[in-house]
């Protein structure tokens, strides 16, 4: 009897030994990445299953091509193991003005997934922030903001709300984005949407980002075609809203779209339908890899 119990204590012993061979080396290599303007770790080639899907131990990106108000719209689900994965970048920094093709940013950042910012340079107020770096502190009453902090988590302030950036202390936003508007907050679709000089209310091209739950690191990016586009008549801010809401996130904000707007990913665009159309951006977001392989 003695001996049975001894020969089960070494097997589960050399359970736990063979479980942290297989799973430490890999986690130990996904390494926060700096908050700097460095680009990410390079991603895997091995890491592209298919057009469509990328992995690696530090970030999982799948993209889903759908349909709604007779526009084609994408999808592009990313977790993260780590925030700072959630990262962005600009042409020639983010106290200039200069433009550049979004995709060779993209490819300059290691992007795994990438798509335009907010077109910070276009206009000169706002709130910015970048990579935790402040770069102007002129919030535009007329404009919602988004905030993302060191968690990785979304915070969304409303225009009529500005002075609730008292709130947040000094180093607690990583970056943020001065465009506009808000489309889901709390989990909560957006009801009213103020026409501040950007088409809100006619068909166009639409970029949003989203956090699906505040506390995971869980993001959705949200691109439709627009009206330029094959068998696509774009959509207004209230139908992109409602496309988003649908998918069930707790946070979402739109983006700099019309002719800005960029899905990048195994270095391509992924809504290529319009990619004549496409203008010079000065920002990206962009999600990184933060798995470092042996030998690297």
């Amino acid at each position: 009897m003695r001996a049975k119990r001894g020969w089960g204590a070494r097997a589960l012993l050399m359970a736990l030994v063979c479980s942290m061979v297989f799973v430490l080396p890999v986690w130990a290599e996904v390494v926060p990445l700096p908050i700097d303007d460095s680009p990410g770790m390079p991603p895997q080639s091995d890491g592209y299953q298919g057009d469509l899907v990328y992995e690696d131990p530090s970030i999982r990106v799948t993209i889903e091509q759908l349909r709604d108000y007779g526009t084609d719209y994408w999808v592009a689900r990313i977790t993260l193991q780590h925030p700072s994965q959630l990262r962005t970048a600009s042409a020639a920094g983010f106290d200039s003005q200069r433009t550049i093709d979004g995709l060779v940013l993209a490819r300059r950042m290691r992007g795994v997934l990438s798509i335009n910012g907010d077109y910070f340079s276009y206009n000169p107020d706002g709130f910015l922030v970048r990579q935790g770096q402040s770069y102007r502190n002129q919030p535009n009453r007329y404009r919602d903001l988004l905030l993302i902090d060191a968690k990785g988590d979304f915070h969304l302030v409303l225009q009529n709300r500005h002075d609730e950036l008292a709130n947040f202390a000094q180093g607690d936003i990583i970056n943020s984005f001065n465009f506009g508007p808000a489309l889901v907050v709390n989990g909560e679709r957006v009801k009213k949407f103020w026409n501040n000089g950007y088409a809100a209310h006619k068909p166009r091209q639409r970029i949003g980002i989203a956090q699906v739950k505040r506390g995971s690191l869980e993001y959705l990016a949200i691109v439709s075609a627009g009206p330029g586009s094959r068998n696509s008549a774009g959509m207004t801010i209230e139908e992109f809203s409602n496309v988003v809401m649908k998918l069930g996130v707790e946070s979402a904000y739109n983006l700099d779209g019309g002719n800005s707007t960029m899905l990048m990913f195994n270095d391509g665009y992924v809504n290529a339908d319009q990619v004549d159309a496409m203008r010079e951006i000065s920002d990206i977001i962009y999600f990184a890899s933060a798995w470092k392989p042996d030998g690297q």
